[in-house]
């Protein structure tokens, strides 16, 4: 891999990282989401509990460093990956992140540790699949788009 290769892969990861992690730090801080994530006649009270504890600068930085992985795997497995076009390669390569990723640990963690209801675990996963769609986008731009800017 060539210098060049890296550098792309790291603005990638980091600019898909940081813009996807912006759409979900909007949607999960917004008054609405707040107000059903945090509704104690829904939301488990150990959830309540536990996830404004969160250290949401760490959290965010790992993600970000995770998104740098998202865009290597994306460079090694682009021929593969599905779809004539960066935007549908990007797109594919979101709901990947969102499959392999968030649903996982939605159901591991927010469902069966801390006893959120399914419902609830279907919003948030929603969220997530915005954030991913957009982070999956974002790395296909840097990656897979032609130099001449075309849709190919």
């Amino acid at each position: 891999m060539t210098k060049n290769g890296v550098a792309k892969i790291l603005v990638a990861g980091l600019v898909g990282g940081f813009i996807g992690n912006g759409v979900l730090g909007a949607l999960f801080s917004s008054p609405p989401i707040q107000s059903i994530l945090y509704n104690p006649e829904w939301q488990s009270q150990l959830f309540i509990e536990i996830t404004p504890k969160r250290n949401i600068p760490v959290s965010v930085a790992g993600l970000v460093i995770l998104s740098i992985i998202h865009a290597w795997l994306f460079s090694v497995l682009m021929p593969s990956i599905p779809g004539k076009t960066w935007l549908k390669k990007g797109l594919f390569w979101g709901l990947t992140i969102w499959l392999m990723y968030w649903l996982f640990q939605e159901w591991f963690i927010y469902n069966t540790l801390l006893g959120e209801p399914l419902l609830l675990n279907v919003l948030e996963l929603t969220i997530l699949m915005l954030g991913s769609l957009v982070e999956g986008i974002v790395i296909a731009f840097f990656l897979a788009r032609k130099p001449s800017g075309g849709a190919g």
